[in-house]
């Protein structure tokens, strides 16, 4: 496609913090985002699970709604979804087509030119509710354009520092910058330095904090891990505070335990166990690592990694060589992957390296038998190898 195409030449334009230029493309497109209802869903670990849910609860209550996450896994329409379905290629390149010439003379990102995307396709559904994860930080991201009825944090901790900040204080200001006057913020726990930079920005902006109870509402969620039982209490703390909208106790147990959301510790293959997961920081590493632990697997276990460079997990590598018999590092494509050689000289004597990430899995396979088990985590990039290997759509919920 002409169109996707496109898109994906104009990433090399890179990050460029800052709201300016969203803007003026949005303008462009006549301000869909305007009386939009929408959620805004910012932090460090949890947003993108946090999105599905919620976009599968208003679903499961009859409400149309949007979706808009990032990155993808294979296809770039995955980001913006109605539902649960992508958008097709003929309305990209509507969008493509009507707006080519200004994206140019703007100078817009493919980040600001999607986000815009979304928007407007969201509005010429006349979605009821548009669910939005922040790209990156908050207060200089794009989606914050939104008019939002109600702003989530999931848990902060250091991560992007090369963008946001190298101390969590910083970073906690930059997540922060999703909250609006008036609107209602909901956040996780957070650590005291996270708290108070919360509520103190809070009182700035004029936007009433709330922070999560300590409430165990035990539903069962379609999402492995049992840190997903706590992005759930936020979903379900969350739409507490959401006036307009019918939802049901029913409906948000049949949302949670209906709701798909891939590479969150996902299952890719019973026998042998297969898991995939996106963790890329040392928080999502360490929860990966418990629900691995959690299921008691005997036999030989396998990791492959793959990660992106300046991520730093120094603090988790004595937990993986520990677990698991044998690590392969290998190296993805993408903005700016970690070099595989880099990786393999975290994990000392236990670690391989195999650079094609097709390939890393397939020796992987080779090694283990029915009685094994092998875990792919660190990247959204090492969707494609996954997709092509084990013939699976990250795309249909």
């Amino acid at each position: 496609m002409n169109s996707i195409k496109y898109l994906c030449s104009i990433e090399t334009r890179g990050i460029k913090m800052g709201i300016q230029r969203t803007k003026k493309i949005i303008t462009e497109c006549g301000n869909p985002q305007i009386n939009m209802p929408s959620i805004q869903v910012a932090g460090t670990n949890g947003k993108g699970s946090v999105c599905a849910m919620l976009s599968n609860i208003f679903i499961t209550a009859g409400y149309k709604t949007g979706l808009f996450t990032s990155p993808h896994l294979v296809n770039v329409n995955e980001r913006i979804r109605i539902n649960g379905i992508p958008i097709f290629d003929s309305d990209i390149d509507k969008f493509i087509s009507k707006y080519k010439n200004n994206i140019e003379n703007i100078g817009a990102t493919f980040f600001e030119t999607i986000t815009a995307m979304a928007f407007w396709f969201f509005k010429k559904n006349n979605v009821d509710i548009a669910i939005l994860e922040t790209g990156l930080g908050g207060r200089l991201d794009s989606v914050t354009i939104c008019e939002p009825i109600l702003t989530i944090i999931t848990p902060i901790s250091l991560d992007h520092i090369e963008i946001l900040g190298n101390n969590i204080k910083d970073i906690a200001f930059e997540k922060a910058g999703i909250m609006k006057k008036n609107i209602p913020c909901i956040s996780s726990f957070q650590k005291k330095t996270v708290k108070d930079v919360l509520i103190n920005q809070s009182k700035i902006k004029g936007a009433p904090l709330h922070f999560i109870k300590n409430i165990n509402y035990n539903y069962n969620v379609n999402i492995n891990g049992d840190h997903q039982q706590d992005n759930a209490n936020l979903c379900i703390q969350a739409l507490s505070l959401l006036k307009n909208y019918k939802i049901s106790n029913n409906t948000i147990n049949f949302g949670l335990k209906s709701v798909k959301w891939f590479g969150r510790n996902q299952i890719i293959n019973k026998k042998p166990l297969i898991i995939f997961d996106v963790a890329h920081n040392a928080d999502g590493i360490r929860s990966f690592f418990h629900y691995y632990k959690s299921l008691n697997l005997t036999g030989k276990s396998i990791l492959i990694i793959s990660l992106q460079a300046r991520k730093n997990i120094k603090e988790v590598i004595p937990l993986l060589i520990k677990k698991f018999d044998l690590i392969i590092c290998t190296e993805t494509v993408g903005k700016n992957p970690m070099k595989a050689n880099t990786l393999k000289n975290m994990f000392c004597n236990k670690a391989t390296i195999i650079k094609k990430p097709e390939k890393a899995i397939l020796k992987g396979l080779k090694l283990i038998s029915n009685e094994d088990s092998m875990a792919i985590i660190g990247s959204h990039y090492l969707g494609p190898a996954i997709s092509k290997i084990f013939k699976i759509s990250f795309d249909k919920y």
